[in-house]
């Protein structure tokens, strides 16, 4: 791995963050203007021909596909603007049959965590054939998950994320939502995530606040389903930990949309992301509170994780400590379980101060769909690695309730 670390020109501790970390698997760059180095990046890869993936609104409402087409320049062969909420599988075979169409050597991600599935999503079905259907990933609770082979090499990814989510770190390729079967898709996908991730602080600067505030609370739930999940680790504790005191301290301070202050933010979403992290009960749920009902992955992450985190302090206190710790919660004098419902809070406290909604109801949530939602849930391979095992919906069903 190789490091290099400034804190701007110069090294003047006032300019925005700047770095790069060359990893065996990916090349994250971090700069306020990152993009216009791009053309350098595709040299590096071998590629010269990139088909830009996008959705509408940020190609109508802000300057970033505009500035990566100008950086790629005629290496830009082609652009798919269509990518919805969520991946829709009708979405994706449509973004597939361009790609099968114009031949790129790489895809171009810009945006947030659908942008990203979509690209994974044309990687898989370009290299391996098929349908879409046919990578699923099963889940059989409690814990017994079966992976498809993806054997063949995919197309490279080149990701310029303009939330501050972390899906184009994430493993697997993707998810997809299946209105017909009533639930989100999670698909295996070996060799789909971004070879380059460019961290551009101009391009995040444009997107709606609410947007990054929520994204990055999705960003927070993986952190602490990291440090509690059956399959925690040193390593990935460190990683976790560190996130959640980054966002704690930089989250309250970017709605001035300091750059800086984006660029710490964003680089805390996605350093939780190379901890390779296990995920539990939350992640799981909010995956077809979205799919189904059309919420924003962030804003159901946030809405579910202090009533999960609740659930789950049983099975987990001793972990929660640490995370109330990352929080700067003075735990002095606590029971673990008390330290534990400390964090859960906390977090209610923090979405309250953010402006995020609180309860399902306030983003669209029927009640009549709690359990829709619960029965896609025991599909979801996220449940594999909860520190309390799931074995049907009755413990989901009890979570959305206190939710709703």
């Amino acid at each position: 791995m190789n490091w290099q670390w400034t804190t701007g020109p110069g090294n003047n501790p006032v300019a925005p963050l700047e770095y790069r970390v060359d990893t065996v698997d990916h090349d994250i760059i971090c700069a306020s203007d990152s993009i216009s180095g791009m053309a350098d990046s595709l040299e590096r890869l071998g590629v010269s021909r990139a088909l830009v993936v996008c959705g509408p609104t940020i190609l109508k409402h802000a300057d970033v596909v505009q500035r990566v087409q100008r950086a790629l320049g005629d290496r830009c062969i082609g652009l798919y603007s269509g990518v919805a909420p969520h991946s829709p599988v009708e979405m994706l075979e449509e973004a597939v049959a361009m790609a099968r169409e114009l031949q790129p050597d790489v895809l171009v991600a810009v945006g947030g965590g659908s942008t990203s599935d979509t690209c994974k999503g044309i990687a898989v079905l370009l290299a391996e054939g098929g349908d879409i259907l046919d990578y699923e990933v099963r889940f059989e609770p409690p814990d017994r998950v079966f992976v498809p082979d993806t054997p063949h090499e995919k197309i490279p990814i080149i990701a310029v994320p303009t939330t501050l989510g972390g899906a184009e770190l994430s493993r697997g390729g993707g998810g997809f939502t299946s209105k017909s079967l009533g639930r989100k898709l999670l698909i295996s996908g070996k060799g789909t995530t971004p070879r380059v991730v460019i961290i551009d602080g101009a391009a995040l600067a444009t997107t709606p606040m609410n947007i990054l505030l929520s994204t990055a609370m999705g960003q927070f739930r993986i952190a602490v389903e990291s440090v509690y999940s059956r399959d925690h680790q040193p390593i990935g504790d460190a990683l976790a930990l560190h996130t959640i005191r980054m966002l704690v301290e930089y989250l309250p301070r970017c709605a001035g949309r300091d750059i800086d202050c984006l660029l710490q933010a964003k680089t805390a979403a996605c350093m939780v992301m190379l901890a390779r992290p296990g995920l539990g009960l939350n992640t799981a749920t909010a995956h077809h509170v979205g799919g189904l009902y059309d919420v924003p992955h962030g804003e159901a992450n946030a809405i579910l994780l202090p009533h999960t985190m609740r659930f789950n302090l049983d099975a987990c206190a001793g972990r929660l400590v640490l995370v109330a710790q990352a929080m700067g919660i003075d735990t002095a004098g606590m029971t673990d379980q008390e330290a534990g419902l400390a964090a859960a809070d906390g977090v209610a406290r923090i979405c309250r101060s953010l402006g995020l909604p609180e309860r399902l109801r306030d983003v669209g949530v029927p009640e009549d769909g709690l359990e829709l939602i619960a029965a896609a849930t025991l599909h979801d391979q996220g449940l594999a690695t909860n520190p309390k095992p799931v074995h049907d919906a009755g413990p989901i069903m009890s979570v959305l309730r206190d939710a709703w």
